[in-house]
């Protein structure tokens, strides 16, 4: 089964636009952001639930938390060109959403932070 499901990845990531974000941990990360790329850090929410996030880059990013109901992208969150952002977003729906940094420019960027919950 898991052969299978190996496999059933790799055609679905060898698909254009295609991207599998696996739910994270709360909690401190770190990722790696390419030239002229995009990273992901994404967690689970329940509907109504608060999730508070931070971080910091070591070079401009765009920055987004969003989530894809149906064929649909909605952003809770948008900033361009930045280095620092903190905020608290609200679940609308049960779903994955994801922290999504763009590096539109030359030269790889690390982006350290932590997702957690307010209060917690």
């Amino acid at each position: 089964m898991i052969d299978l499901m190996k496999a059933i990845a790799a055609v679905l990531t060898a698909m254009p636009g295609f991207v599998i974000a696996a739910p994270a941990l709360f909690g401190p990360f770190r990722v790696d952001v390419p030239a002229r790329g995009f990273e992901e850090h994404c967690v689970k929410l329940e509907s109504g639930e608060k999730v508070r996030y931070r971080f910091r880059a070591s070079g401009a990013v765009d920055f987004n938390v969003h989530h894809h109901p149906g064929n649909e992208v909605v952003y809770l969150a948008r900033t361009a060109a930045t280095q620092v952002g903190e905020g608290v977003v609200t679940a609308p729906r049960t779903d994955t959403y994801c922290l999504m940094w763009e590096r539109k420019s030359d030269g790889a960027v690390r982006v350290d932070g932590a997702v957690e919950r307010p209060g917690g």
